[in-house]
This record gives C-alpha cells, structure tokens and sequence, in this order.
C-alpha cells in the first residue's frame, strides 16, 4: 500500500499546465503535417489525440488507489509530460516505453517531414514550426533527465 508521500497530489497547476504541454504539443505536430497534407494532418491530430488521452491514459490509470483525489488519469498523464521521476502504480520500464512512443509520435514524426518539407521548400513557418517542435522536445527530455 502506497504511503499517503507517494500518492499523486492532482493540483490545478499540474494539471493545466501538463494538459496544455500535450495540446500545444500536439497542435504543432497537426500544423506541421497540415502544411504537406491535410489528410494526413486529421489522421495525426485523430491517432494522437486517440492514443494519448484514451490509451495512454487509460494505460496509466488502472485504479485511483495512486491518487489522492481521481482525476481519471490526466494527473499522471501530466507528470509523464513533464518529465516526473516517478509515477505510483507505473514501473520504470512501462514509463521509459510511453515516452519513447510519446517522443516517436509527437516529435520524429513531425519533425522529419518538417525537415523534408524544409529541404524542398523553405519557409520561415516551417522554420519556426520546427524550433516549436525541438523546444518543447528538448525540455520534456531535461525535465525527464533532471527528475531522475
């Protein structure tokens, strides 16, 4: 049984300021696959938001016997976002693969085409799309790297 020290405290700040990490993370990856194709920009905006918020999520919450007060699993979906050391009822090696999936899909992904999309037509939108993409992905991992 969890100690109360080890139970997840769901404050409002945690979970705005994770939850607006994801989305605006996921926006740029929308944006930057809407500049190529527009398919393809509904189909990612479709899958991650699908397996982010329903299987990611679900995946992490089994119970709220982690938790302090039930947030459905959006508390520890935030801490993994922003790079908590650990998450109660997770073990390492299930964090650790939720977040190279999270990486794969919301930066390699975005950030290749963007690259590609560089290198055939410049734009300074695609430019600035992906300094977007690198920053929050070079803060998510020193913030993962920081707290273990």
């Amino acid at each position: 049984m969890p100690s109360n020290e080890e139970k997840i405290e769901a404050t409002k700040s945690l979970l705005i300021f994770g939850n607006l990490t994801i989305a605006f993370w996921v926006a740029l990856g929308t944006i930057s696959f809407w500049l190529t194709n527009t398919t393809l920009a509904w189909l990612f905006l479709a899958f991650s938001a699908f397996s982010i918020l329903i299987v990611l999520r679900r995946q992490m919450c089994s119970s709220c016997y982690y938790c302090k007060s039930c947030t459905k699993g959006f508390a520890k979906l935030s801490q993994l976002f922003i790079g908590k050391s650990h998450i109660p009822g997770i073990s390492k090696g299930s964090e650790i693969g939720m977040a190279v999936f999270i990486y794969t899909i919301l930066s390699v992904l975005p950030g290749s085409l963007l690259v590609s999309s560089i290198l055939q037509e410049f734009s300074p939108v695609k430019l600035l799309l992906m300094i977007g993409l690198l920053s929050i992905s070079i803060y998510n991992v020193v913030a993962r790297v920081r707290s273990w």
